[in-house]
């Protein structure tokens, strides 16, 4: 899925370039320990709501091409942070046993 947003950078990457090597995740895999607020996942979830607006749709893949056609994926630990904070609704494991979207906690175009 292309999604046409222009993403927000940070000095750590909160959207990932996928290599050969990547792979979606199951939920168990997905272990960061709650946090606070950090500017790096304040840039994540401003993201999150750039998809969503773009999508019209609370629902985000985990991966996409960006606007250039480039391959990436959702910073995993940002992704369970998210979840945590209840920025996210909980992780879940789609028909294939990975977390291919993740949800956010309310709705998105009323």
């Amino acid at each position: 899925m292309q999604i046409l947003v222009d993403l927000e950078d940070w000095g750590a990457p909160v959207v990932r370039m996928a290599g050969r090597d990547y792979a979606r995740k199951p939920a168990a895999a997905f272990r960061d320990e709650a946090a606070g607020l950090t500017d790096r996942q304040a840039v994540f979830y401003r993201n999150l709501i750039s998809i969503a607006s773009a999508l019209k749709s609370g629902d985000i893949p985990v991966d996409f091409e960006t606007r250039d056609r480039t391959r990436c994926y959702l910073d995993r630990g940002c992704i369970k942070l998210a979840e945590h904070a209840g920025f996210i609704s909980a992780l879940a494991d789609d028909a294939n046993g990975t977390v291919s979207t993740i949800r956010l906690a309310w709705v998105v175009g009323g």
